[in-house]
């Protein structure tokens, strides 16, 4: 699989900064949204976040700005997975203005597999890693 859609919004107003475009925060709190969705996609949904104690935490995150977002604008993210470690994913996101297609944002994220209980890396169980591999594109 390549890329899948993790979020769909609108740029709404109190996003808008005093630049007249959309503040870096905003395009972190929909990467967060993404980064929820890629973990479902996964297996780690709420269930097992309750039952397995397991989560997926962002350890890095490396972003480059292609585009301002503007009050309004219809935008989606696209998610792509790269690499499956043995305790990690690697994955990335693009954010994209709807209308003409624009590229708005890329972001490259590491994000490690966490016991809920110990709040450590833990390796990814073999039914988590295998979801993951099925969508690296």
């Amino acid at each position: 699989m390549s890329w899948f859609v993790t979020y769909r919004g609108r740029v709404e107003a109190p996003e808008i900064d005093a630049f007249g475009h959309m503040n870096v925060q905003h395009y972190m709190a929909r990467l967060s949204i993404a980064g929820f969705a890629v973990s479902e996609r996964v297996g780690i949904d709420a269930a097992a976040i309750k039952d397995r104690r397991l989560g997926l935490s962002m350890l890095r995150c490396e972003i480059d700005f292609k585009r301002e977002l503007s009050l309004g604008e219809a935008i989606r993210l696209e998610t792509q997975m790269q690499k499956v470690g043995t305790t990690s994913l690697t994955f990335r996101h693009r954010l994209i203005e709807e209308a003409g297609g624009a590229l708005a944002m890329e972001a490259k994220i590491v994000a490690v597999c966490i016991d809920m209980d110990a709040l450590n890396s833990t390796p990814l169980p073999a039914d988590i890693a295998e979801r993951a591999r099925a969508l690296i594109g």
